[in-house]
């Protein structure tokens, strides 16, 4: 019997990058940082489901560089935090410097754990109140809210099973069983589970737009109507996703996974199975356009999303957006907004929308 070469496994694994980033990563100050707390005995899926839609929403693809979203796992000391499935999990940071977070989430887990919540965790959840910092309640961080009196005449998310749990020992507080995701106030709360996508989603869409959020749930293979039609604040358009035929439907999935990358129709093409002609045809077909103009379309949306809600230059939104330079964008931008994004930035300015 032949015995196989032994394997370089350095070599190997070498050979897989050039499915890795083609473009350097833009230098722009990272729109989201999450803070994440847990409690002791946290449930592993509902940290996974948020840590990886922040991971997916930080880059292209899956390159996984945090960049327009950044996470840090927070503990007061370095000890790992054990889950209720007994893994562990390393901190990543402590609790000092809490203000360089734009939300905080504390993530609960099983209710009947006997290891005590300890007192750092609510010292900083009224730390983040007395400094406007957004806080969340993932799992069972809404209980957290609620022992401290924060949820009293309050709306929360909480899971169906615990709701008998939370109307017996907060009954000033109501409880929401049928929906992901909840704000009322300062506070955003979510059930925990395959819910956490929509907490993501909500995080996402308001700090990096909704195209972003977008492409996260299209890598995910998550129901984007779904999880956008229960999400406060957002509506979107999901023409071309689901497409009968799968290389329109992967075509346009691959589009949302490229922003800022640069390729080209014809590179697409070549991923679904088919020629640029041929998905040429398909899109006019389905979708009464062609494949550059569907995928300029959503990077136009991208780039309005950045010219309404942030103050980066219409030269960084450009490279961004996946815009060869600024006179491109704005020439495009102009033929379908029907004026500049300089002349949008003002008027969202004047009216209170920047």
């Amino acid at each position: 019997m032949e015995v196989a070469a032994p394997v370089n496994a350095m070599t190997q694994r070498t050979e897989y990058q050039w499915i890795g980033p083609k473009m350097a990563a833009p230098e722009l100050k990272t729109p989201l940082k999450v803070g994440i707390v847990p409690t002791p005995d946290f449930t592993l899926l509902s940290l996974s489901c948020l840590v990886d839609y922040l991971r997916l929403a930080a880059d292209e693809s899956d390159f996984s560089r945090q960049i327009y979203c950044s996470w840090s796992v927070l503990s007061d000391d370095e000890r790992p935090l054990v889950s209720s499935s007994g893994l562990s999990l390393q901190p990543t940071a402590d609790m000092s410097n809490l203000d360089q977070y734009d939300c905080l989430v504390f993530h609960g887990g099983i209710m009947h754990s006997h290891r005590a919540i300890p007192q750092y965790i609510y010292d900083a959840i009224q730390h983040a109140l007395d400094w406007n910092i957004p806080v969340a309640g993932l799992c069972t961080g809404q209980f957290l809210f609620a022992e401290m009196g924060l949820l009293d005449d309050r709306r929360c998310a909480v899971h169906f099973s615990l709701e008998p749990l939370l109307r017996r020992h907060f009954p000033r507080v109501t409880p929401i069983s049928d929906q992901p995701v909840v704000e009322d106030g300062p506070f955003l709360t979510c059930p925990g589970g395959l819910a956490a996508l929509n907490l993501g989603t909500t995080l996402v869409s308001r700090k990096c737009g909704a195209v972003r959020a977008e492409k996260v749930l299209h890598y995910l293979m998550a129901d984007k109507k779904t999880i956008f039609d229960s999400t406060p604040g957002e509506r979107q358009d999901y023409l071309g996703e689901h497409c009968p035929d799968r290389r329109v439907a992967n075509a346009v999935g691959i589009m949302r996974q490229s922003l800022y990358e640069r390729s080209s129709v014809s590179d697409i093409a070549r991923q679904v199975g088919t020629s640029r002609r041929e998905l040429t045809r398909l899109f006019n077909r389905y979708l009464r356009v062609s494949p550059a103009e569907y995928w300029r379309d959503i990077r136009l949306s991208a780039a309005h999303w950045m010219v309404v809600n942030t103050d980066r230059s219409i030269a960084q939104i450009a490279y961004e957006s996946g815009f060869a330079d600024s006179s491109h964008l704005i020439r495009w931008f102009q033929k379908r907004y029907e004026l500049s994004p300089t002349a949008l930035r003002r008027r969202a300015t004047s009216t209170g929308g920047h």
